[in-house]
């Protein structure tokens, strides 16, 4: 790759392009939590978690519901070329025969995009004006830092939230590394993968793959990307058993592909949405038992991408 697109590649992650130089000028780490802040965060935790995971089961169900009367979607991916218009909503809502109307109905979603709602809810059903504004500083701070999965993870890890780094089979690191994208990243392909090169073609991703290397980063510096992990042994080598102590935890963030795909989950159950699916597809939003190599099992493989290892945070406990 040369010098000239190295400058001028752009990274999207879930819907908002950041140049690398933009991208160098706005860090997390710009956003200070005060200890009122955290204080009051602290006090009504359980609130957040609890309604946060309630939101996530609501959309599910919704989502469900919706696409079984109408053959549609009611959550549509925001980041879908071929449905990014409300006219190009309605065709296919009159091509399945739906009533033209629900097209008012129809909200835009994406895997950090249900993350946010659901996060949203929770804060704001505190009721308190301190984690409301709160909220409203994390949410913009991460989309001014390309709105990444990681970035939301660090301003969680700020109210108290652990990092736990996941790899079902470190063994497998290697052979993962072989398959994914990452080793051909620069080669032009014929698919959507949130890279473009000058010449405006799509290339592969360079922030997929890189299990060994990652792996080795958290073992050694207890850092995944720009994240620094709390535990590096709960979410690790458990293959397709899953630990029983995660079972319990509320309300989860996980990430992928250093941010990339963002799958939030609650009891150890995984609802996510995805960004460029068809309107007419029920798979939008999919739900399962965080398991990524059990058949069945979430975060969900693409034909592009496969999701092997990244981190999860977890609100603090009582």
């Amino acid at each position: 790759m040369s010098v000239s697109l190295l400058k001028n590649v752009s990274f999207l992650f879930v819907g908002l392009t950041l140049s690398a130089t933009t991208f160098a000028q706005n860090k997390p780490s710009d956003l200070v939590v005060s200890k009122v802040e955290l204080q009051t965060y602290l006090q009504n935790k359980n609130t957040v978690s609890t309604v946060a995971s309630q939101c996530l089961k609501r959309t599910w169900d919704t989502h469900i519901a919706f696409f079984n009367k109408y053959g549609i979607s009611k959550y549509y991916g925001d980041r879908n070329p071929a449905i990014d218009t409300r006219e190009e909503r309605l065709e296919v809502i009159r091509r399945v025969g739906a009533p033209a109307e629900i097209v008012n109905q129809l909200e835009g979603i994406s895997c950090i995009g249900l993350t946010r709602k659901c996060l949203k809810e929770g804060f704001e059903a505190t009721q308190n004006p301190v984690l409301k504004n709160l909220w409203e500083r994390i949410d913009r701070n991460t989309i001014a830092n390309g709105t990444s999965g990681v970035v939301l993870i660090q301003h969680l890890q700020k109210l108290g939230w652990k990092v736990l780094y996941w790899n079902p089979r470190p063994d497998l690191n290697t052979r993962w590394d072989a398959e994914d994208p990452m080793i051909m990243a620069g080669k032009p392909v014929n698919w959507d993968s949130g890279v473009r090169n000058d010449f405006g073609q799509f290339i592969y991703h360079p922030a997929w793959g890189m299990h060994q290397m990652r792996y080795d980063a958290v073992m050694r510096r207890d850092m995944y990307y720009t994240v620094r992990v709390d535990d590096k042994s709960t979410l690790v080598g458990f293959d397709k058993v899953l630990p029983e102590s995660f079972k319990k935890v509320p309300f989860f963030v996980g990430t992928a592909h250093a941010g990339y795909h963002v799958f939030p989950g609650a009891f150890s159950k995984v609802i996510e949405a995805h960004s460029m699916r068809r309107l007419d597809a029920i798979d939008n939003l999919e739900v399962g038992e965080f398991n990524p190599l059990a058949s069945g099992g979430s975060p969900r493989w693409t034909r592009s991408e496969k999701y092997r290892s990244g981190v999860i945070a977890i609100p603090p406990q009582d």
